[in-house]
Order: structure tokens, then sequence, then C-alpha cells
């Protein structure tokens, strides 16, 4: 019996050392879980926050390139509307000028009324040449290079009726070639012009997205 009791005794002796390694293992495990889970929430808050900052960030982005997208079309609706006033402008100034069935009012010289006539229409020419360069970046290529047509074939037209009174004013006069250039320059504006304003109203109709 004592026996048994010495056994007991010594088991129970060698079982606490275990049981204490157990007990100190699982305590580890819990305040490392605890440890980790504490700071895997604060992780996920971490990301949380930063996501939201992001997220803003994004949106402020957004909100700010759509307010750039809407002023810069804003500004090329005003320009496609301005330029297409100075078209009109200049094409009606051109046709009223070099047309053979003008007349000059009463009391006045047929001389001096061409050379008015003559700076009025270099002076709106001029006037929206400016204005387009200053404005060609609202315009793609092809749009750009239908302007430039228009600005060389009204000035050409508009140069071939002008020399006439170019000569005269310099006591000259022109050639029969030179003169019937002058003469047929008005022949230009539907053969050339009308149809170049025409494919300028279809880029601005498609510029303007209909």
């Amino acid at each position: 019996m004592e026996d048994y009791s010495n056994i007991l005794v010594v088991f129970v002796i060698g079982l606490v050392p275990t049981l204490l390694t157990l007990y100190l293992n699982e305590r580890v495990k819990g305040s490392v879980r605890n440890s980790f889970d504490e700071k895997l929430e604060q992780l996920k808050k971490e990301h949380s926050k930063e996501i939201s900052q992001f997220q803003a960030e994004l949106s402020y982005l957004k909100s700010k390139e759509n307010f750039k997208f809407t002023k810069l079309h804003e500004k090329r609706f005003e320009v496609l509307q301005k330029t297409f006033e100075y078209l009109n402008n200049n094409l009606n100034v051109l046709a009223t000028h070099i047309s053979p069935f003008k007349f000059t009012p009463d009391g006045q010289n047929f001389d001096e009324n061409e050379r008015q006539a003559s700076k009025q229409y270099r002076d709106a020419h001029n006037e929206f040449l400016k204005y387009f360069k200053f404005n060609s970046i609202y315009f793609d290529e092809e749009t750009e290079s239908l302007l430039n047509s228009f600005f060389q074939e009204s000035g050409d037209i508009f140069n071939a009726y002008d020399q006439r009174q170019i000569m005269k004013s310099m006591g000259d006069s022109l050639d029969k070639e030179g003169l019937l250039n002058s003469a047929m320059a008005y022949k230009k504006i539907p053969e050339i012009i009308h149809p170049l304003k025409k494919e300028i109203e279809i880029k601005f109709r498609k510029l303007l997205g209909e």
C-alpha cells in the first residue's frame, strides 16, 4: 500500500510539470492569438481608412476631370459658334465686294467705294484669321486644314478681283488675262468656297456631337 502511495505521489509530481507546461503553452497560444487578432483588426481598420481615402481621392480627381472636360467642351462650343459667325461674315463681305451686280450709291465715287469695300474685306479677313490662330487648338487636324483652305481660297479670289484696283491706283492696268480673272472671280465662290464651307459645317456638326 505504501509502495502504491509512493508511486502515485511520484506520478502526480511528474504530471504537474506536464500540466503546467500545457497550461503555459495554452496561455501563450491564447496571448499570441489575441495579439494577432488585435493586430489584424488594427490592420483592417488602417486598410479600410486607406481605401476610403483612396476612394475619396479618386472621386475628387474624377470630379475635377469632369469639370475640366465640361469646361473644355463649353469653350470648344463657344469657339465653333464664333468661328462660324466669322466664316459667314467673311463670305458675305467677299461675295458683296466682288459681285458684278453691285451698284455704287448715288453721289459716291466708284473707285473710292471699291477701296472702302476692299479695306472692309481685308479687315474682316485678318480679324477672322487672328481669331482662328489663337483658337486653333480646339479643332482637330482635318477641321484646321479645311479652315486654312478657306483662308487660302477666299484670299486668292479676293486678290484676283482686287488686282484691277491695285493696278489702277498705281496708274497702270491689267492685261486681258488679269481683267478676265478679276471679272470672273465671283464665279469661284459657288465653285470652290460653297463646297468648302459645306465640308466645314459637316465637321463642326461632328465636333458638336451630332
